[in-house]
């Protein structure tokens, strides 16, 4: 068997922040970006182009994958390529994998936990399996229809396991292996030129507003206290949004690739990715809407955004969740409502980052 590591490029571990590629990583949160082009608008374009080539049950049969069987797909650590992950989960004991799920329910939960049930009373039978999942994680995040699809493969280990295995082998024959050769070579240099940082005189969220560009937020700082390691992994799929994975004593980040500052390497396109990303949050008429009417009231909560510029809570929502990400909105709280106010310094820098590009 080939070993479990990235044998791409592998940051020596003389470094608390690491930064390498990844590839089972990314390719499963690519094809998780693939199941959320309706709820996140700015994604790269292979994930949005992807998308919108999935025929309507293509698309509903691969969120139920990725949805109901996410942390039977995870990885728990590196591989050297998706397919050999894939080979290690067609070997699996099938109930092994279902088991695994199972765990990191217990594991990864939003709540605490609670004596009412334990790995065998919550595949029982279905209700007992909807229960518990509500209970962990809150009604308002378990698609009940999905989870009742579900169980008829959760009690049925071995479908489960040929279900995951085919669909990932089908879409990375189909969709990700080529898309992983195109963009190799630029994650190669993004990895590259951050490998060349020091990032010992650095705490978590310095580390993370220079590898990813943007601040992020206080659950991320914690997670990243909790661990021993943080992995950096860039992407060409996240747009601005950051992406998470976990192993034994690490927290990983995937992030929009891009070149630190200053960095000796060149790669245009990389830096093309990265104002691309930027200008794609503002090429939208309601998006400047919303940052125009926080700039002029200096801070504005959700609920006035959606009444002042007569829109949906669900398309407030996207937008709000884009810009934010793309760095141009900060967020508070106050008196439990989510307020923004307008980071001048992202929008100037982004006007920099775009003029220092055409007239270098």
């Amino acid at each position: 068997m080939v070993p479990p590591i990235d044998s791409f490029i592998e940051e020596p571990t003389r470094t608390r922040v690491r930064v390498g590629l990844a590839p089972v990583q990314n390719a499963v949160h690519s094809l998780l970006l693939l199941s959320k082009t309706k709820e996140l608008s700015g994604l790269g374009d292979w994930v949005v182009n992807t998308a919108h080539q999935l025929s309507p049950e293509d698309r509903k049969q691969h969120y139920r994958v990725m949805i109901a069987f996410y942390h039977a797909i995870t990885p728990e650590q590196r591989w050297s390529s998706f397919p050999v992950y894939i080979q290690h989960l067609s070997n699996m004991d099938a109930e092994a994998l279902r088991d695994k799920m199972i765990r990191s329910y217990f594991s990864l939960s939003l709540r605490e936990a609670s004596e009412n049930f334990t790995p065998k009373t919550v595949v029982a039978n279905e209700e007992n399996y909807i229960a518990f999942l509500k209970e962990r994680f809150g009604d308002t995040h378990i698609d009940e229809e999905l989870e009742r699809w579900a169980y008829g493969y959760v009690i049925n280990p071995p479908a489960m396991q040929e279900l995951i295995v085919s669909h990932l082998q089908y879409y990375w024959d189909n969709y990700l292996a080529k898309e992983w050769e195109r963009t190799l070579p630029l994650l190669k240099k993004a990895v590259k030129a951050f490998q060349l940082v020091d990032f010992n005189q650095m705490d978590d969220r310095e580390a993370i507003e220079y590898i990813a560009g943007q601040s992020p937020e206080e659950h991320w700082q914690n997670k990243c206290k909790d661990s021993e390691n943080l992995y950096f992994a860039p992407s060409l799929h996240v747009g601005p949004y950051l992406g998470k994975f976990y192993e034994e004593n690490l927290f990983g980040i995937i992030f929009g690739a891009r070149l630190p500052d200053n960095a000796p390497i060149h790669a245009p396109e990389l830096s093309q990715a990265e104002i691309y990303v930027r200008l794609n949050a503002l090429a939208d008429e309601t998006r400047l809407r919303i940052l125009k009417h926080v700039g002029d009231q200096g801070e504005s909560c959700s609920t006035e955004i959606i009444e002042t510029l007569g829109l949906s809570q669900s398309a407030t929502s996207r937008h709000l969740t884009q810009l934010t990400a793309a760095g141009y909105l900060r967020t508070r709280r106050i008196d439990g409502a989510k307020c923004y106010k307008l980071d001048k310094d992202r929008i100037a820098n982004t006007m920099d980052t775009v003029k220092a590009f055409l007239l270098s």
